[in-house]
């Protein structure tokens, strides 16, 4: 009876024994896994973290098929969807309106006018970036005094981007022509905008002419 007993008791300190065993090992495997699923979420954070910084550092690094601007016409404000558009003459790429086209004038030049009203347009120039401000800021004055002699300063509102820019503008009672140099990372772009003189038209083209990146 004895060794029955002692049998008895032997067998249930080893089923105890593989039970606490059992446990544990159940537990640290839950915590294995729990941590492994903590460093998966903090990996794909990090990863999300820095998508993001790169998007802020290059947004234009990729760059959508289309895209919403909201502009003006005349002071009345619109908003419609333009779309991803390449120079065939020179390397950059932008948001064009609907109602808008993008051609080649001559190398290192385009034109981006107004489908219904052609003599609406703006050309674009990327100079090189080590271009000499002031030696273009005189061919600047040299092309307006064509229209009049009196130039004056164009700073149009509603466009920070171009708080860095220097413009100049002068019109003959009919066309108004302005010009502007923005010094870009890459280049110092040039846009000459010809619009009618009673008409208030470079919005959109300013608005589309922000977009510009490589």
């Amino acid at each position: 009876m004895r060794k029955m007993k002692l049998l008895f008791v032997s067998l249930l300190a080893a089923a105890l024994l593989a039970s606490c065993g059992t446990s544990k090992t159940e537990k640290d495997t839950g915590v294995d896994k729990e941590k492994k699923e903590e460093q998966k979420t903090e990996a794909a954070d990090q990863t999300e973290n820095e998508s993001s910084e790169d998007a802020r550092d290059d947004p234009e690094k990729v760059r959508l098929q289309e895209k919403n601007l909201t502009f003006q016409i005349d002071g009345s404000p619109k908003k419609e969807t333009a779309f991803l558009k390449k120079s065939d003459n020179q390397d950059y790429s932008l948001y064009v309106l609907p109602d808008y086209e993008l051609t080649g004038e001559e190398p290192q030049k385009d034109i981006l006018y107004l489908k219904e009203e052609d003599t609406l347009f703006m050309r674009i120039e990327l100079l090189p970036a080590n271009a000499h401000l002031n030696d273009e800021m005189e061919t600047m004055k040299t092309q307006l005094e064509s229209v009049s002699s009196d130039i004056k300063e164009a700073k149009p509102q509603g466009h920070e981007w171009l708080k860095n820019a220097t413009g100049l503008t002068a019109e003959d009672g009919n066309e108004k022509v302005s010009i502007y140099l923005i010094p870009q990372k890459n280049w110092l772009l040039k846009l000459t905008l010809f619009t009618p003189a009673k008409e208030d038209a470079e919005d959109p083209f300013l608005k589309m002419a922000e977009t510009i990146g490589d």
